[in-house]
């Protein structure tokens, strides 16, 4: 699996993640692709309100080398247009309320997020009797985002192959030069960069013919411009309150500022059950804990299940559950001007979200021209309410949004 660096616009796929780019990458002792194999994957991911549309096409190309190598190419291009959050501004009463970009004048969309990334990235894996090792890179380039990104993954089996080791390291080097826009008060010609590097220590135990448990923890630091050139904060003061025809105005309009350091880790523990009974059907429980020195912290629960059914056809239904805490310098509007960061991006407060999902997929075997072709379908649903929180906070309702992710893919070996 690989996760490619995204841009600030691409976050709005990438609400929990954690990973960097390749430091998933899987290569699994003496397990040899011996055949080629081509993928191709089209997703459509549209936010409620008209907000951010995404149209992803993703390609990728396998191949063996020799009996104990196999090398592959990603490509990806996604589509992104829309409007998003900017700020929050306070009515009269003195309710917030979410500021959307408006439609661009000199975008040939018509949106004020019109833009496409291209990326891509490789992989060369070799494979030992007890171990695989994993090194990988890719470059990912966007109107006013570049990221180069590296990966190396080592896998080793011990306990006569009923346990897995993992180790994996990446690293990413990101540049970021800020479009101009309405929202963005960086001069012409602004350029920074950020360094990303994360490390990841997992373990894989057979505990007997019909399951497995799976757990690694990954650590992440990061330096570097991470603030977001496009989001600004709005400064009221309560002593000095600026009203007009009954209109609440901000006294002060100031760019978002983030610390240019953060270091996270998180603990993923998986549960894998098959159960015979069933068609061979197999239930899935994830739990994933996250923190970071922003003062976020965050729980995901996940369970799926994965049911074989007539001719060759899977089905896999999914349910997941997220909540975190807001960072320690969010606001939802500013209230002191000396502060040294803040930001009112609801990515960065507290909130809750529910989502479920179902997949479709079937395999074509034994064909005279193919080795097999595979079909996969699915469609998301993901709801963001200030309600599922995990302590119940309640005051970020008008953040509240949700999104649907629909997916279609196709894998050829031959």
């Amino acid at each position: 699996m690989n996760l490619l660096t995204p841009s600030t616009t691409l976050q709005y796929l990438t609400f929990a993640a954690l990973a960097l780019p390749g430091l998933l990458s899987s290569a699994h002792a003496g397990r040899v692709e011996e055949n080629y194999q081509s993928d191709f994957q089209y997703g459509h991911y549209s936010e409620s309100n008209q907000r951010i549309n995404v149209d992803i096409f993703e390609g990728s190309l396998g191949l063996p080398i020799g009996k104990a190598m196999t090398a592959s190419v990603n490509l990806v291009r996604d589509s992104i247009s829309g409007a998003s959050p900017v700020y929050n501004k306070k009515d009269a009463q003195g309710n917030a309320h979410q500021v959307i970009s408006g439609a661009s004048a000199t975008s040939s969309c018509g949106a004020s997020i019109c833009e496409q990334r291209d990326a891509i990235n490789g992989n060369l894996s070799y494979f030992f009797d007890t171990a695989a090792l994993n090194i990988g890179g890719g470059f990912s380039r966007e109107q006013d985002y570049t990221s180069r990104f590296f990966s190396t993954n080592l896998s080793l089996d011990v306990n006569k192959k009923m346990t897995t080791l993992n180790y994996g390291a990446s690293v990413a080097f990101d540049t970021i030069e800020p479009s101009p826009s309405p929202w963005n008060s960086r001069p012409i010609g602004f350029n920074r960069s950020k360094t990303s590097q994360q490390y990841l220590l997992g373990i894989t135990q057979l505990i007997d013919k019909n399951s497995l448990l799976q757990g690694n923890i990954s650590f992440a630091y990061s330096e570097g411009f991470m603030s977001d050139p496009y989001k600004v904060v709005a400064f009221y003061d309560p002593n000095e309150p600026l009203l007009f025809n009954g209109n609440l105005y901000a006294n002060a309009i100031k760019p978002d500022q983030r610390p240019e350091e953060k270091f996270q880790w998180a603990a993923l523990l998986q549960y894998v059950r098959h159960i015979d009974y069933t068609n061979d059907g197999a239930l899935h429980i994830d739990y994933r804990f996250a923190s970071d020195d922003w003062s976020i912290q965050s729980h995901t629960f996940e369970v799926s299940w994965h049911q074989p059914i007539a001719n060759q056809w899977l089905i896999i239904p999914r349910l997941r559950y997220y909540s975190q805490t807001e960072a320690d310098f969010y606001q939802v509007t500013g209230t002191q001007l000396e502060s040294t960061f803040f930001s009112s991006d609801y990515r960065l407060a507290s909130f809750g979200a529910l989502s479920g999902g179902i997949k479709l997929s079937k395999e074509i075997s034994h064909l005279k021209a193919l080795k097999q072709l595979k079909f996969q379908t699915g469609i998301e649903y993901y709801d963001h309410n200030a309600d599922y929180q995990l302590t119940g906070n309640n005051s970020n309702h008008f953040t509240d949004f949700s999104y649907y992710l629909v997916t279609a893919s196709f894998n050829v070996r031959f």
